[in-house]
This record gives structure tokens, sequence and C-alpha cells, in this order.
């Protein structure tokens, strides 16, 4: 259980905030608090100041909407919102019986530049401190995926950087500094007791807009930590938000406070999931459950092994009963074989044989390693499109599929979307992926409308774990098989894909008009997972004039005006 008493100080003078109540004990508390809060904003202002002087890097860093510059990390800083927090957590004495507790709260980064806290300190029931009680042990993530155990002098301040730096610094500064994953391991409080910290977590200045290379939205500091508030209080991801707090490339959302998780609950994938069914996903475990198998509940990728913010930001992960030796994650899925490709074999003039376009009236690129060809034929129902997507990689998936254009949604149109899918393999598991030594397919399917994991697609044909759709345990519907003349041809450097059809699934190409097209590829992996920020992106096609607008990935559609 945690209780905060939390307050903030805003850039210039009298910019030192009240706490919440100003009454009764939190009245002697501010007052007594004030001479700590000044000292540890001077120690924060010359750390900063410090800090700048040591890096090399262009100016500015970051520029606000009416051109103010920042220039320095020291300027972010001091224009920036300090968040100040004093927490006292308890912690009931666990039972002697059963497997030792996990991590109270596991590997995660915070979402400012930097934070400055005190280390924790346990008091008694009276209030009086005891320096020589354990704490509980606080351990930082190494770039090898190892742990190291930090200890803190007592009359220390300590200053950890959070994942904001690399939103600050451009990629080329120097020295290349690494915001710091840490875990904590909270011990009982005894009756009464508590353990006392408090932490100054240093925010970007909320008018500097967000650099080009993080965001194309353009959206300030400020815009998009609001929307990130909205988002977590309402339950819903909103894809502004997931972008915050998050470093380039692979934006994904980090924890914003050292916060314990509520009974139910495990600190998972940056946030706390309930442990039976989260966001409409059935777990059904528990530290009982886990208990009675021999294992600890934990947070795990497909593999069983335990999450890693400070190695792994992509992933599917979950409450799970985890074996007490459970690895941490500590590497990618396994490669495929033959990977990475030879760049003397796989050169220019071997891509340009492979996607030659010979035999296709239109053609367009599907960004710099793809191509898609096409004729408008008559087919076996009516006109039809006859397909070819080359893609210039190892063949772990390709894909092309129309957008779902309903207002609201997610991932840009992804989610609903229906699409057709050539796998290298057959025989599909979370922990093994696609079994490479069966013959491959090309399928339609379509990708859940809340989940975008693949295990969720209608036509995965894995059992379903969306509670809220009233079917745990039962194998997601399969679709009609809509394509035909389908073949795939993959060697050593590239692959593609040819098929033809009216309809994808359930969803008709609209062949005498235009479709937002979304197309991915995955040329690492044989697990049907993410296909990364670079192997993505929407394209509108007018099929019968091969007229083609490159999107990337737009935002999603406004509503119609009143």
């Amino acid at each position: 259980t945690r209780r905060t008493l939390a307050t903030h100080s805003l850039p210039g003078a009298g910019g030192v905030q009240p706490l919440a109540s100003a009454e009764g004990e939190c009245a002697a508390f501010e007052r007594a608090a004030a001479p700590f809060r000044a000292l540890v904003a001077a120690a924060t202002n010359l750390f900063a100041e410090r800090l700048s002087s040591s890096l090399r890097a262009r100016a500015p860093l970051l520029v606000a909407e009416d051109g103010t510059e920042f220039n320095s990390l020291h300027d972010v800083s001091t224009a920036g919102e300090h968040l100040e927090h004093f927490h006292a957590y308890t912690r009931a004495t666990p039972s002697s019986h059963g497997p030792a507790s996990p991590p109270t709260i596991d590997l995660h980064t915070d979402q400012g530049i930097f934070i400055a806290f005190t280390p924790a300190l346990m008091v008694s029931a009276t209030g009086e401190p005891d320096a020589a009680a354990d704490a509980g042990r606080f351990e930082v993530g190494l770039a090898d995926g190892s742990r190291a155990e930090a200890h803190f002098d007592p009359d220390s301040l300590v200053f950890l950087l959070g994942d904001g730096i690399h939103q600050v610094l451009p990629k080329d500064a120097a020295p290349r500094l690494r915001a710091a994953p840490h875990a904590l391991s909270a011990p009982p409080t005894g009756a009464g007791g508590a353990r006392a910290w408090y932490g100054r977590m240093v925010l970007p200045p909320k008018e500097a807009v967000i650099p080009a290379s993080l965001s194309e939205n353009r959206k300030t500091f400020g815009t998009l930590r609001a929307i990130m508030v909205e988002a977590t209080l309402g339950g819903v991801e909103d894809p502004e938000a997931m972008s915050l707090g998050c470093s380039a490339p692979d934006l994904r959302p980090t924890h914003r406070e050292l916060s314990a998780c509520e009974a139910g609950t495990i600190f998972c994938w940056n946030r706390c999931m309930n442990t039976t069914e989260d966001r409409g996903v059935w777990y059904g475990v528990s530290d009982e459950i886990c208990a009675e198998q021999g294992k600890l509940l934990q947070c795990t990728d497909v593999r069983g092994h335990i999450y890693n913010s400070s190695y792994d930001r992509f992933g599917d992960y979950r409450p799970n009963c985890a074996e007490p030796d459970a690895p941490h994650v500590n590497s990618d899925f396994p490669k495929l074989p033959g990977y990475p490709t030879d760049p003397e074999v796989c050169d220019q003039e071997a891509w340009d044989a492979f996607s030659a376009t010979d035999g296709f009236e239109f053609s367009t690129a599907l960004g710099p390693r793809g191509k898609l060809m096409w004729n408008v034929v008559e087919g076996e129902g009516g006109p039809a499109i006859e397909s070819k997507m080359a893609y210039n990689g190892l063949f772990g998936y390709t894909s092309w599929g129309l957008r779902n254009n309903a207002l609201g949604a997610g991932k840009n149109g992804m989610q609903g979307a229906w699409v057709a899918m050539a796998l290298p393999g057959d025989d599909y598991t979370l922990t093994g992926g696609l079994n490479l030594s069966l013959p491959g397919s090309i399928l339609p399917y379509q990708i859940d409308e809340v989940h975008s994991q693949f295990r969720f697609w209608k036509g995965s044909g894995q059992l379903d774990s969306a509670a809220n759709q009233g079917r745990n345990g039962e194998p997601i519907p399969t679709v009609p098989d809509t394509l035909y003349n389908k073949s795939i041809h993959a060697t050593g450097c590239f692959s593609s894909m040819s098929f033809t059809a009216s309809v994808l699934g359930e969803e008709a190409i609209t062949i005498d008009g235009s479709d937002n097209v979304i197309w991915a590829a995955n040329v690492e992996n044989a697990y049907v997972e993410s296909h990364g920020r670079s192997n993505r992106g929407i394209v509108v096609i007018e099929w019968r004039t091969g007229a083609t607008e490159f999107r990337d990935y737009p935002p999603p559609p406004l509503p119609a005006p009143p």
C-alpha cells in the first residue's frame, strides 16, 4: 500500500508549489519540508548544469511553438515542471511457506529526463527513523540484460536518468547517455511502520515541441502529457499518448513514477495489469495459483522469459506463472536461418531482377524495401486484382490488406482490418512460432479490433483468450479463403507472395475506386510478431488507373462536422 503527498515546482520565481493540504499535521510537514525541497532544487540545478557542460550536442535541443530555444540540457531542466512525491509504503509480512516474493516493482524506466531521489528510510509506528533497518533491494538493469544491486549512502541524493533524456538529446550527442532501468524489492514494514521515500522528476518544458524524429504530429510535450494522462485514466491506449515517455525509435510507454500495484495486479509491460482479466484478455493467474504449481507470478513474454524493460520494448507480455529460475528477457526471438543476409549476394542487381514488374500493368513502392504490383483481371466471379508483393529481406511474413477506416479504429486503422498474409511455415505456437519444416500458406485474416498480436486474429486458429467475447478457451473462428492462384517464392535474400482476389476474407476490394492499403513484413523471425517501424505503411491505390499516394501512417479519420 502506498500513501502519497504530491506537489510540484514550476519554472521561474515563485514556482515552488505547496502540498495539496495545508492543515494540521500536513501544515507542519510542509514547513519542515520547505528547506529540504529547496536543497534538492539547488542540487538538481547544479546536476543539470554540470551534466550540460560535459555534453557535446547540437543546439537548440528543443524549440517552443513561439520560437523560444532551449540550447542546453540545463535550459531544458530549468524550464520544465518538476514533479515531487513523498511516498510512504507499507507491506505486510509474507507467509512462511511457498516461493519467495517477486520484485515489488520490476525493471522499468521513468518518464522524466532524470529523477533525483533520496534513499528509502524505514520508520517505526511512532515516526522514528531507523537508518539501520533494511529498506529493500534496489537493482539497476545493465545494457547486457544483467542486473546490479545499488547501495546508497543514507545521506546522499541519487540522480537517475529517465527515458526523457532520449527525447531531448539528439542521437549524435556525446557521450551517449542511457536511461537506467531499475527494480525494487521492498521489505515488510511491520505493524504501523512504513518505508519513506522522496523523488523529484524533471520533465521537458511543456511548451517545447517534440522533435520531428520522435513524432510526426508536432505536438508539444505538455499537450501529449495531457493526452497520456487522459488515456491512462480512461484505460484507453492512445497512439499519441503511447509515444510520450518513450525513447526513439521504438516508441513504447514507460513507467511514470515509482508506484506499487494493488492486490490482484502485477507491474507488467510498464503498467499494473490485472492478473485475472485485463482489458478484455483472460489470464486467470494469481500468487496462490502459481504457488500451487511451485512457480512465481511474473510478467513474461510468450517464451516464459521475465520482462526486462532495459532490453525489450516490443513483445507480447502478460501475467504468467513462471519457473523460479526463469531467465529475464535478454535476447530477441531466434532469428531466421541466414539472418542477416549477405549484402554481396543480396545486392541491388539481384533485387531488381527478383522484383521485376514484367507481366504487371501497375506497381508501387512499399517503403524503401518493398514493391506491390497488380493487374485488374476478370476473375472467378467478376473483376479481381491479380497481385504480387515482393520484399527485400528474409521471409518471416509478408502481408497487405485493407485499412479499417471506421472512426476510432486503433493503430491507425490496423486493428479490425482485413489482410492477406503469407507465412513461411505452419503449426504456429506462442512459444515456438512457426514450424518452418512445414509448407507455408497465404490466407486472409482479420486483425482483432482491440489486440494486435497474431494470436487474437480471426483466422489464426488459436484458442481465444478474449474474455470479453465470451468464448475463452475456444478456437477463434476461421474465415473463408477468398484467395486463389496463390504462390510463394522465397530465397536467401528476398520473398514474394502472389494471389488473385476480389475480396479479402469478408472485405471487398474497391476495384472501381481506391483503397487505403496497409502493408507489413517481418524479415527477422518466424514468430509472426512485430514488423517494427520501418517495415510497414499505408499507400492509397486507385486500382484501375494505377494512381498511388504513399501515406506511411496517417492519423485516424476525424468526426464529420456537425
